[in-house]
């Protein structure tokens, strides 16, 4: 399994010293995000107007099928998973905007291992609870996820640098209010350097997609007890020329023999009654 790339810890630096570690860092990372968005990408100034699912096309550079691996290789899209190709105009991320997810981790991990999976640089900055495993289970390559730890600095400062050279640049906020000027600041970096910046919680003034998942039932769980072999969400978005969308989708996970998690879309009426999970531990 790749490893991987951790950057140092940032702690008792001052900001420059910071800055410079960040940049020298940034400079070593192989390929970068140049191998798939041009420099020349335009600003995103106003939403576009969005079209039912089944009449927009996608931008794509021949007439093959919009797969994970055609949607790595155009350059104003980056890949998502199912559950969320189904909410979206274009089945992808335009590059350039922010988005705050929250809820279920399942939804985040996804989006992270299909852009790494895709070639797609991803940073991770003061994120030590998500699970890198479930990352390469989901598909995700992890020799293009990146660590960062902010220490007690500003993650945001850490996050405006990485949007110098990587694609998708996941970032908390430790749950606060982002000052308007500088989200405006943050916001004006990431379109003009044609990224994407996901913030895990906090709010932030000129978010343009909010992605919400809750757990909607479990599978493989008879009468209170047995091993979790599937998990359903409902996963929301809205936001700027987003209309307000929901699906359900299940995610299981491989029995003997094969290989990978699937995404399967679960409608209401199938859904079983949420139960909460008691977990036994043993002595």
């Amino acid at each position: 399994m790749a490893t991987v790339d951790a950057i140092e810890d940032l702690t008792g630096l001052d900001k420059a010293a910071q800055l410079d570690v960040l940049r020298r860092r940034m400079a070593t990372v192989p390929g970068g995000r140049r191998d798939h968005a041009p420099a020349d990408l335009p600003t995103i100034a106003a939403p576009e107007r969005v079209q039912p699912i089944d009449r927009v096309t996608p931008v794509v550079d021949d007439p093959e099928p919009l797969t994970a691996a055609v949607r790595g290789k155009t350059l104003r899209t980056m890949p998502v998973p199912p559950p969320l190709a189904a909410l979206l105009p274009r089945r992808a991320l335009a590059r350039g905007t922010a988005i705050t997810v929250t809820g279920a981790g399942s939804i985040l991990i996804a989006l992270i291992a299909d852009a790494s999976a895709a070639g797609h640089h991803v940073a991770l900055i003061g994120q030590p609870r998500l699970s890198l495993l479930a990352v390469h289970e989901h598909g995700g390559d992890l020799a293009r996820v990146h660590l960062v730890d902010p220490g007690a600095g500003d993650p945001l400062d850490a996050a405006s640098i990485c949007l110098d050279g990587l694609d998708l640049v996941v970032t908390t906020v430790h749950g606060r209010d982002v000052p308007p000027t500088r989200a405006r600041a943050l916001l004006a970096r990431n379109r003009r350097h044609a990224s994407v910046l996901l913030l895990t919680d906090g709010h932030m003034p000129g978010i343009d997609l909010t992605i919400a998942s809750t757990v909607a039932g479990y599978g493989g769980i008879e009468q209170g007890r047995g091993r979790i072999k599937s998990i359903t969400l409902e996963t929301t978005v809205h936001g700027r020329g987003t209309p307000h969308r929901t699906g359900r989708y299940t995610l299981t996970a491989p029995t003997f023999g094969q290989t990978g998690l699937r995404w399967t879309p679960a409608p209401a009426a199938d859904l079983t009654v949420h139960r909460p999970v008691a977990v036994a531990v043993a002595q």
